[in-house]
């Protein structure tokens, strides 16, 4: 049987949640069962070369960020009909209009999956094009085969402004436990990069600068918890966190020569197999990647009880308030005051949490059973019409004296 063509359509593969999700489910997907093609609205991206390197064709419309165009839509037509995929997977708000509005220049027994990878607490607070993008799809979202959200609370909150679909599903964010792991190896040389003193206790937040992060909620509880703590070194990897002047601020404060700012690093599992806490402060989540990832070090993990971070967590680790900075200096605190062994068993808890719940096989499993069932249900929707259309017998030699 001929592997099930499935093109994955998303904004960007610049490295961030949705892109990154995106990298571990090709990966883990079974290629003699489903064929990918990636095509992306804007070409650019770190994740790019990752992709073509993987053997997944990547084709992108070469629109500019923030471009509306309607040459872009016959664009996509023109990709999407080369490729004849049996499955269209759109990933994020921009690309799930675009793949449902292309939809009636495609055959009919493609399907189209929506895929909404964040939380949506105020609609006000998102860039005008997007809120538009957004009131648009509560159009568009019942007539796609199927809405993925990545947390419960994303699928509530979606549900409530008008995105409705008769196969609404939670699939959450899978992990690789086995590039994700403790290392001794790489935490002894990430801590000497580092040079901080044995006997260091490093807190880390592995995020992107951006509002929905709450870097500020994490730097004061940093300060009110370093006040006590003397031990305490805190590090933050992501974009925009050696550059964004809010973060090269804290470090020039309280937290002078205790808080390392590395900026985007491709080496995460060895930045965070250096921790000893993983932070999550954000403010607006759906199901966080670094949460996952840390625990799948073994790491002990506090999080922001931002969407489904506390159903990740579990009690596996410790969850805050959403903004209260004395609450989670409190826990790094309380953490931090552990025996070695005391944290290493509850990293080990959260290991085991990912490996049963959350590894990227299991969700993959979950996507592929979706991609069946749906293309199984546009072939038959195909036959159904075909055989509705079939003219009666005999009819061919009416046609032909008439």
């Amino acid at each position: 049987m001929k592997p099930v063509r499935v093109v994955h359509f998303i904004t960007t593969l610049a490295v961030g949640g949705a892109e990154q999700m995106l990298v571990k489910l090709l990966r883990a997907m079974d290629r003699s069962e489903f064929e990918p093609t990636v095509v992306t609205l804007v070409n650019d991206g770190a994740l790019i070369e990752i992709v073509r390197d993987m053997g997944v064709e990547v084709q992108s419309l070469d629109l500019r960020r923030g471009e509306v165009s309607p040459r872009a839509l016959r664009r996509l037509v023109t990709i999407l009909r080369g490729a004849r995929p049996d499955l269209v997977q759109s990933w994020m708000y921009h690309s799930n209009v675009a793949a449902s509005l292309a939809r009636p220049w495609l055959p009919r027994r493609t399907g189209i999956v929506w895929n909404i990878r964040q939380s949506l607490y105020d609609i006000s607070k998102e860039r005008y094009l997007t809120q538009a993008v957004i009131r648009s799809g509560r159009v568009l979202a019942p007539h796609a085969d199927a809405m993925v959200n990545n947390s419960r609370v994303s699928s509530a909150q979606h549900a409530r402004i008008g995105y409705v679909n008769r196969r609404s599903l939670v699939i959450p964010n899978g992990f690789e436990v086995a590039s994700f792991r403790p290392d001794a190896t790489a935490r002894a040389a990430f801590r000497a990069e580092l040079g901080v003193a044995d006997g260091a206790i490093i807190a880390g937040i592995v995020a992107r600068v951006h509002p929905s992060k709450d870097h500020a909620l994490f730097f004061r509880a940093a300060e009110m918890a370093a006040a006590q703590d003397p031990r305490l070194v805190f590090v933050c990897a992501g974009s925009g966190t050696n550059t964004h002047e809010r973060c090269r601020e804290a470090a020039r404060g309280p937290l002078r020569g205790r808080l390392h700012l590395l900026g985007e690093r491709v080496d995460v599992p060895r930045v965070m197999a250096g921790l000893d806490v993983l932070v999550s402060s954000s403010a607006t989540e759906g199901c966080p990647n670094a949460v996952g990832e840390g625990m799948a070090c073994g790491l002990a993990v506090i999080g922001t009880d931002s969407g489904d971070t506390a159903d990740v967590i579990g009690d596996a680790g410790r969850v805050v308030p959403c903004g209260d900075a004395a609450r989670l200096s409190s826990e790094l605190l309380s953490v931090a005051r552990m025996g070695a062994t005391e944290r290493a068993l509850l990293g080990e808890a959260a290991r085991e949490r990912i490996r049963r719940l959350y590894a990227i096989e299991t969700v993959a499993s979950r996507y592929a059973q979706l991609y069946r069932e749906v293309v199984a249900e546009r072939r038959n929707s195909g036959k159904r019409m075909f055989a509705t259309r079939l003219p009666p017998a005999g009819a061919d030699a009416a046609v032909g004296r008439g």
